[in-house]
């Protein structure tokens, strides 16, 4: 069923992310709470390379695939695609990049590592929106995909915040919150100070155990390189086509003494020559959704309003019970 065996692992990491969360909430016991976050971290990074990836030869298999990892980190699996795909690949740290790094200007380093996703969040949630309204104008199943797990997430969390808020806060929203911060902060760790194009446009972490725990994301410039290859061939891509043939600086074996170096001590801000990151003039998003407009389509035709919206809830519950119900919705 698998298309890579290696992919077993991912399959009994997210089977440990429910097993946990499941006795965490049974036994009340918040101990489990950071143990959580991480599995739901993992989760994340697991949904990253199934987006660039598929799982499952089944497609019917596949769909509930991203149906539990949309659940594993709290987000819907299938927004990657705008969000990372084909805005943060192909416009890397450009303004048609809305999770470039040089979004975040303050003066201490820590602060742009703790505030880089609340700062880059909405820009990403606003594009993410406006690419499944441009899907559902050009009448494609993205958008109904894309909205059931937005829909099995809300419904999920809404059930066990009535069952619990306290234990819901605990053994839920705030792993789930972890997981969306850190899969998007890493991208500062990743990107910051590095060139926009080239070679040398990514920073790798290539310690054994980041990669064993974040299933080798810290191998970044040969995912950039070739996004499609499987995670578990990263590391020897990495070793054949990167190594030696980028700055020994982006080559950092251990993440941790990394951010020790540039988040506590010193702390400072600088690129992958030890310079000090100078900062262009703050520029604003370029929408890169008009390239996937039809002719004749423009910006204000398919840009997300609440009555699209509020039709799209509504019709939701019959599209689950029967996904051939397909609603002709026409953009106001």
């Amino acid at each position: 069923m698998l298309v890579n065996a290696m992919d077993t692992r991912c399959v009994a990491w997210v089977a440990l992310y429910f097993a946990l969360t499941f006795v965490a909430w049974r036994l009340d016991l918040a101990v489990l709470t950071p143990v959580l976050c991480y599995f739901s971290f993992a989760g994340a990074c697991i949904t990253h390379n199934s987006m660039h990836l598929r799982t499952f030869v089944c497609d019917h298999t596949e769909a509930l695939w991203r149906h539990a990892l949309s659940l594993t980190y709290g987000h819907p699996a299938s927004t990657f695609v705008p969000g990372h795909n084909l805005s943060h690949h192909r416009h890397t740290q450009s303004s048609k990049d809305p999770m470039r790094t040089t979004k975040v200007r303050y003066r201490w380093n820590w602060v742009n590592l703790l505030m880089f996703q609340p700062r880059v969040a909405w820009d990403v949630f606003r594009m993410d929106m406006r690419y499944m309204a441009l899907k559902k104008h050009c009448g494609e199943p993205y958008f109904w995909t894309c909205a059931q797990e937005w829909l099995v997430v809300g419904l999920a969390q809404m059930a066990l915040a009535c069952l619990c808020v306290r234990k819901f806060v605990l053994y839920v929203y705030a792993p789930h919150l972890f997981a969306q911060w850190a899969i998007v902060s890493i991208n500062l760790m990743q990107h910051d100070g590095c060139d926009k194009t080239g070679i040398n446009n990514s920073r790798n972490f290539t310690g054994s155990w980041v990669n064993w725990l974040t299933f080798n994301n810290g191998f970044h410039s040969i995912h950039h390189q070739n996004p499609t290859l499987h995670w578990s061939k990263l590391p020897s891509a990495h070793a054949c086509h990167v190594k030696g043939a980028i700055h020994p600086n982006l080559e950092q074996s251990c993440m941790l003494s990394y951010m020790y170096k540039a988040f506590v001590w010193p702390g400072k801000r600088v690129d992958y020559l030890g310079e000090a990151v100078k900062l262009d003039p703050e520029d604003q998003d370029e929408d890169w959704t008009v390239n996937h407009a039809p002719e004749g389509v423009t910006l204000e035709d398919y840009d997300v309003t609440v009555t699209n919206l509020a039709k799209a809830v509504a019709v939701m519950p019959v599209k689950i019970l029967c996904p051939t119900y397909s609603p002709i919705f026409h953009i106001d």
